[in-house]
């Protein structure tokens, strides 16, 4: 069963639209660097981080990973845009554990400031994703079955509909401290 594992990690956005792209490019780190055996990463995304990263938080980034060995039950998936209608609705089928939703979430704090959320405690229509879908009410019903934590970080920039690739300064300096947030919830930090 694809979705078996018994902690789901996923990043939801769209990385055309610069910070919205926060997740999907977390999860693209989180599976290179912790040596996934899925080998899912998008080597797009891998070269965007080598390439276009600050030298300094890439360096902080491949720390976080130094000594790190991955339980078995882990999954880490980048859902894009479409995991409150494709894959949220997947938790009916599976016995996950934890869910771990990564994403940019609009809240009072700095642009990269980076947080958890209950989605139990989120009012309705608080936690909108840029494409206008209302994510807590889906993760509320996921929150009965099993633990759901939001990591989410405060996007400076989504300029939809326009692309642009690239996160902004203060989100991809945020992405350590994620990774920090991250590893602790699946319990290995």
């Amino acid at each position: 069963m694809p979705y078996s594992s018994d902690i789901i990690v996923i990043g939801c956005g769209n990385v055309l639209f610069k910070d919205d792209g926060f997740g999907p490019i977390v999860i693209n780190i989180l599976q290179k660097y912790s040596n996934d055996k899925n080998d899912y990463y998008d080597p797009a995304v891998t070269s965007y981080v080598e390439d276009e990263f600050d030298k300094e938080i890439l360096s902080q980034i491949q720390e976080k990973f130094e000594g790190i060995i991955m339980p078995d039950g882990v999954q880490f998936i980048d859902g894009g845009t479409a995991a409150p209608t494709n894959f949220f609705p997947l938790y009916e089928e599976y016995d996950w554990k934890k869910l771990i939703v990564i994403d940019v979430v609009e809240f009072n704090a700095e642009p990269g400031t980076v947080d958890t959320f209950d989605p139990n405690i989120m009012k309705i229509g608080k936690y909108d994703n840029p494409h206008g879908m209302t994510v807590e009410e889906p993760l509320q019903k996921i929150s009965e079955k099993c633990e759901v934590v939001v990591v989410g970080c405060k996007p400076a920039e989504i300029p939809t509909p326009d692309i642009d690739m690239g996160l902004t300064e203060p989100v991809e300096k945020a992405i350590p401290e994620a990774i920090d947030i991250i590893l602790k919830e699946i319990g290995v930090k």
